[in-house]
């Protein structure tokens, strides 16, 4: 229950309204225990009897228990926002945005249909004012930060490599970039976001390990180079790791195509030597992707060889 103490401002934060200027306080018996709204009016009540049970004339104010901590994006820019199914409802926001340093402003929960605010729960940059918008097609004009549920935004980072990539389906559009990005380290170079059409980069979301800075590449038919990192969706979850023993290989439908080699094994703990995928004709290793069992190095075999123990094989799950 909500105490004496903050009954007014958390029953002003939903439309009530002190009669007279002051909270009325009480030792009623058909009233809700606790902080309660009379209905006709929105007068804001504090009742003091444990055993009260309301009589239905009257609207209870409770705490709202957010199902995870929050998250606030760290950075303001155009277009941040939650990714999606990582937003707060409108009745957790209060709770959740507080949690992260938000106040209410007024002692009023800011709601409204803003088509210049990212959709959900937000703080303004200025003054940390909590607001929610109902508009989900609302972009962010750089001045608010999402608060998102935490923990849900499963990036992998990949190790520099040439022609390192996300596979396919597996990259995060633009506007959930600076969230993926922040998620494994990145951060905006002078407050910028880097959004080009670069040739020797990634396509999609990528960081500079230079600096970390967050780069969002348009040029579909660009190639990473070896200096750049992807940020993708994980396919942890889509992968199974075998161990490190003699015959033990993929089924035949299993396999990941060469193309996806790298995200799938990096996404289990491989690494890329000496900067790139090790790619040949091995019999005594097995077909596909693999995985090195000393140096965790990401390969490709080409052929149908066989497993001779010292090697991993990557396989799709199922």
């Amino acid at each position: 229950q909500i105490s004496e103490e903050d009954c007014v401002e958390a029953a002003q934060s939903v439309g009530g309204t002190l009669r007279h200027n002051q909270l009325i306080v009480g030792d009623w018996g058909r009233t809700p225990q606790g902080c309660f709204l009379q209905t006709y009016d929105k007068a804001i009540h504090f009742n003091t009897n444990p055993d009260a049970v309301n009589n239905g004339m009257f609207e209870p104010i409770c705490i709202v228990q957010a199902e995870e901590a929050a998250y606030l994006i760290p950075h303001r820019y155009h277009g941040t926002k939650c990714i999606p199914g990582h937003n707060f409802s409108r009745n957790e926001c209060i709770i959740a945005a507080k949690s992260l340093g938000g106040r209410l402003r007024n002692r009023r929960f800011i709601t409204g249909n803003w088509a210049s605010t990212p959709s959900g729960c937000f703080l303004e940059g200025g003054d940390k004012a909590i607001h929610f918008s109902t508009n989900p097609n609302g972009v962010n004009a750089g001045y608010f930060q999402p608060v998102c549920k935490p923990g849900e935004i499963k990036a992998t980072l990949l190790p520099r490599g040439e022609d390192s990539k996300c596979a396919d389906e597996h990259e995060y559009p633009e506007d959930e970039c600076i969230a993926a990005g922040s998620a494994v380290g990145g951060t905006l170079r002078n407050g910028a976001f880097l959004i080009g059409s670069w040739s020797t980069t990634p396509h999609g979301c990528f960081l500079d390990p230079s600096d970390n800075a967050i780069h969002y590449g348009t040029n579909l038919d660009a190639v990473n180079r070896g200096a750049f990192e992807p940020v993708c969706k994980t396919v942890a979850s889509e992968v199974s790791f075998l161990p490190a023993e003699r015959g033990y290989t993929c089924m035949h439908e299993q396999h990941f195509s060469q193309e996806d080699c790298i995200v799938a094994a990096a996404s289990v703990g491989g690494v890329l030597r000496r900067g790139a995928m090790q790619v040949g004709n091995w019999y005594h290793a097995p077909p596909g992707c693999f995985i090195e069992a000393g140096d965790k190095a990401i390969h490709f075999n080409r052929i149908d060889g066989s497993n001779n123990g010292a090697f991993q094989s990557v396989c799709l799950d199922g």
